[in-house]
């Protein structure tokens, strides 16, 4: 889609916002396509309808991107304000002496160490292993099942293939 076709497009649906699109909309969108750019005179509704989607997603990602630029100046200029406070604020030395106090009972206190835990022991039980064995039964079961079927078969198909000879 042209950009020209684009910004058509983008004003009529600003100028539509909350409006339902319908036939004679899509009529008087094409006609005014035709009118600036002299091309798709003739445009199936089909085709007005892609570039409306279009348009529509562009407008969003616009609107998320202008709303991420946004946000960033707001952050950077919140940054810089707090660092502003920060260098004119200046911590008294009653204050700056009893945060080293407290810094230094902190450091008093005894580090905590880790103990690993020995890794625990799987017990097979009875019934869990039997449960296993069963499983295992039947699949060897279903696969000389299977086994069987695929022989029987291969039997019709060479009968097949002799018949045809």
């Amino acid at each position: 889609m042209d950009d020209a076709i684009f910004k058509i497009i983008k004003n009529r649906l600003v100028r539509w916002e909350g409006q339902t699109l319908n036939q004679e909309k899509l009529g008087t969108l094409r006609d005014e396509i035709y009118q600036k750019t002299k091309t798709n005179k003739f445009a199936p509704f089909s085709n007005i309808k892609k570039w409306v989607k279009e348009a529509r997603r562009r407008m969003a990602a616009e609107a998320k991107a202008a709303g991420k630029t946004a946000k960033k100046g707001a952050a950077g200029a919140k940054k810089a304000v707090r660092s502003v406070e920060h260098a004119v604020a200046e911590v008294p030395a009653a204050v700056q002496n009893s945060l080293d106090e407290i810094k230094a009972e902190m450091s008093l206190e005894p580090v905590r160490q880790e103990v690993s835990l020995p890794k625990p022991t799987v017990v097979m039980d009875k019934v869990y292993l039997q449960s296993i064995s069963f499983e295992i039964a039947a699949m060897r079961s279903a696969m000389d099942r299977i086994g069987r079927q695929l022989d029987k078969l291969e039997k019709e198909l060479n009968q097949h293939r002799q018949g045809a000879e």
